[in-house]
């Protein structure tokens, strides 16, 4: 707290204007007392916050860094308060208090028509409930407040106290050492240990410019204003260097317990994500970064024993915090150890040379060593069946496919601008698994290249340059692709030329009957298609893929699938289906998703699974289609269509067709989806089963019936404890994603299956205890 009294302090004040500019009759109205002391200061020229630093708080060049930054963040366009200079041309001025000795004061325009966002107390004790959108708001300017401080850096003079490893753990940390408010031994050593914990994981996670700078490190809702509906950000005293992420942990932390926390959370990274990249490593240590900022405010109090805020604090925060910190030792011993110094360093070469934005899958990631059909095997020799990965199409390591490419290597490797007879052969093969009019084939190295050679396609062939996608599509990463992403974040924009439409989805809980929802989507189709037109740029062509899986594997009203392409066709699009998902018998009965879903299209994309992990990708496509565009386009591909590519697609093929993959895999799919039925006729958080064929997952709700994304994180983090590979999709990332290789057997099949319903029934047990 302030040594200074309110009365010396309103004394200091009024002598302080003078150095301000500020009139000497200026009305004063306290406002708040704790490191320091502000007014509300009003004369004839409006309104001012002015502050008196606490003695010896700060140090002369800590209070003009702070100053200097505001001053440098507000010319950057940050909504930050204005910086009132001293007539002598400082951002403070020290005054003495005719008592205990020198003040730095400074001041600031005052936000006018403001008021806080939120108070944390309320926040905590869960009697506020803003709007999602709010956070989404919080993000992006928190993310702002990154980029923008990352271009700063270290400002000329700069000096502050960092928030680092020791400003957090240590125990001369920035805010006081939290073990000191523990009032048992036991609960003194739980703080010890998720100390050392935190400690781990941020030597791990390193202080490279992309996760660790400048940061403001009090991001609460009371330092955040809103006046007109505009945020102003306040309060910088404790500006320093940290992790970029503690600034969302610090709002996080507040809002951990109430209803809406997940939600709030998922908000708050998808609105930071807008401006800022968050690297995988960073979100794995989310946890322990809220759970940092929740021992930061013991440390607070335990060294201003007395103080209202410390009672508070001592009272409501200290045992939820320690119960944060036992929960994240259990899982740091047991479910969740560290890392292996192997990993560790393995982890740092990741991000030194890929980078750290590279993203990793799973709370802890894991580092395979070895593969067998359905089966991978990690670093520590632990087994876990596969439940996931479509690449290896017919499994880990398969002998016939690496045998293939091996001999091919052995023999000759070139190009398509030689006579090849392995590529003509793997070309009609392929081929044959198609219906007419489809019957040329393009090959490249990837899905993404063979999406953006369609595009390119459907732009010739047309004139047009319009395109059509779904709200939550993921295509491929090239330039084109990323102007069209919607599922995922992209610095790029999103295309003029593009128009996303929604899915209908007859497992969403919503009040239109099929019939009503059909209509709404064919409307929704024929305004996009329209407003293309108007801007000149007519439709050249839809691509989407067949299962919508990025879209979590809708169930479509009937019709609609038909219904869409002739709209398309009818405008003159060409229709591309993206196989590189659910093609090459994922779906089951039949080779292509397109078969499975009834539709015809024009251009077909394939990739990942058609060498098993051999690079090859493809675009399939009609004579005429293909006339039209190669004869006045060279189209060759140095690495695509190769002999040795074109062996890996064929052992491929001979896998599918010499062990019946594709039947098996559609009875391989009844019997699962026979079993998904079972668990949400059982489960009310399971609130549908979803996919077809080896590409299904189940839909996870909460007690209300709305998408549940935390619970589908807690069930994938849950199955890999046992040994269980599955992932989550969907623009609410409520469904899990199981997407097994096609060489899986019934029983494995069945121990996902049994594994997701174990994973329902201890969920629901945690509820009940809870509630």
């Amino acid at each position: 707290m302030s040594n200074l009294s309110r009365e010396d302090a309103l004394s200091l004040a009024r002598r302080a204007l003078d150095s301000f500019g500020i009139s000497a009759h200026a009305e004063i109205e306290f406002v708040k007392h704790r490191e320091n002391v502000v007014f509300r200061v009003t004369d004839a020229a409006g309104s001012y916050a002015l502050r008196i630093h606490r003695q010896g708080h700060r140090s002369d060049a800590e209070v003009h860094t702070e100053n200097a930054y505001m001053v440098a963040l507000r010319d950057a366009g940050l909504p930050v308060p204005e910086v009132v200079p001293s007539l002598d041309g400082g951002l403070f001025a020290v005054l003495d208090d005719l008592h205990n000795g020198a003040h730095q004061v400074d001041v600031q325009r005052w936000v006018e028509d403001s008021a806080p966002l939120g108070d944390a107390a309320d926040a905590w004790l869960g009697r506020d409930n803003p709007a999602a959108e709010s956070f989404e708001q919080l993000g992006e300017l928190c993310g702002r407040l990154h980029a923008a401080t990352g271009r700063l850096g270290r400002i000329p003079g700069y000096s502050r106290q960092a928030w680092d490893i020791d400003g957090l753990t240590g125990p001369d940390a920035v805010w006081g050492d939290p073990r000191r408010l523990a009032d048992t031994e036991d609960d003194r050593a739980a703080i010890e240990e998720a100390l050392a914990g935190i400690r781990r994981q941020l030597q791990v996670l390193g202080t490279g410019p992309e996760v660790y700078g400048v940061i403001h490190s009090d991001f609460t809702p009371e330092n955040l204003l809103i006046a007109q509906g505009r945020l102003t950000l306040i309060d910088f005293d404790d500006l320093g260097e940290g992790w970029w992420l503690f600034d969302l942990a610090t709002i996080l932390f507040w809002y951990h317990r109430h209803p809406r926390a997940q939600e709030y959370r998922e908000a708050l990274l998808r609105g930071y994500e807008r401006q800022a990249r968050i690297p995988a490593g960073a979100l794995q240590a989310l946890e322990a970064f809220v759970l940092a900022r929740g021992l930061t405010y013991l440390g607070w109090a335990a060294d201003r024993p007395g103080d209202e805020t410390s009672a508070f604090l001592h009272a409501e925060i200290l045992p939820v915090v320690l119960d944060l910190c036992r929960a994240f030792n259990a899982a740091g011993r047991t479910d969740n150890p560290a890392l292996p110094e192997r990993d560790r360093s393995l982890l740092a070469r990741r991000a030194r040379t890929i980078g750290p934005y590279s993203p990793l899958f799973y709370d802890r990631p894991r580092h395979f060593v070895a593969g067998d059909g359905a089966w991978l095997t990690d670093a520590e020799g632990r087994r876990y069946l596969d439940a996931y990965n479509n690449v290896p199409q017919v499994g880990h390591a398969n002998p016939r496919v690496a045998d293939a490419v091996c001999t091919q290597l052995h023999t000759y490797n070139v190009h398509t601008r030689y006579l090849s007879e392995p590529v003509v052969d793997y070309a009609e093969q392929l081929l044959a698994t198609f219906d007419a009019p489809l019957d040329r084939v393009y090959f490249t190295n990837s899905g993404s290249e063979a999406n953006e050679l369609a595009l390119r396609i459907a732009r010739h062939r047309t004139a047009r340059s319009g395109v059509i996608v779904t709200n939550h599509s993921y295509h491929g990463n090239t330039i084109a692709l990323a102007a069209l992403t919607t599922g995922l974040p992209v610095s790029e924009p999103f295309g003029r030329h593009v128009r996303a439409i929604s899915v209908p989805d007859l497992d969403e809980p919503r009040q239109d009957d099929p019939a009503h929802l059909l209509a709404a989507a064919f409307a929704e189709i024929d305004r996009a298609i329209a407003s293309l037109e108007e801007e000149g740029f007519g439709l050249a062509a839809l691509l989407i893929e067949p299962a919508f899986s990025t879209e979590g594997l809708p169930r479509l009203p009937e019709g609609y699938l038909p219904g869409l392409v002739e709209r398309v066709r009818a405008a003159g699009g060409l229709v591309i289906s993206d196989e590189v998902q659910a093609g090459l018998g994922r779906l089951g009965d039949v080779w292509w998703g397109h078969q499975a879903t009834g539709i015809t299209p024009d251009l077909v994309t394939l990739g990942k699974p058609l060498g098993n992990g051999y690079p090859l990708g493809g675009v399939v496509t009609t004579q005429a289609i293909l006339e039209d565009f190669s004869s006045s386009n060279l189209y060759f591909n140095t690495f695509a269509g190769t002999p040795a590519a074109a062996a890996a697609g064929l052992a491929v093929l001979d896998e599918l067709r010499d062990r019946d993959l594709i039947a098996r895999t559609g009875d391989l799919g009844r019997h699962v989806a026979e079993r998904l039925g079972e668990l949400v006729a059982l489960h009310p958080r399971a609130g549908s089963a979803k996919g077809r064929g080896l590409f299904f997952g189940l839909a996870l709700v909460d007690e209300q019936g709305a998408p549940d994304g935390g619970l589908a994180k807690r069930i994938v983090e849950g199955l890999l404890h046992e040994g269980i590979l599955i992932s989550r999709i969907g623009p609410h990332e409520n469904v899990l994603k199981i997407r097994p290789p096609l060489v899986i057997e019934r029983d494995e099949l069945d121990l996902v299956i049994d594994a997701l319903g174990h994973a329902l029934v201890a969920e629901a047990r945690t509820i009940e205890v809870g509630a």
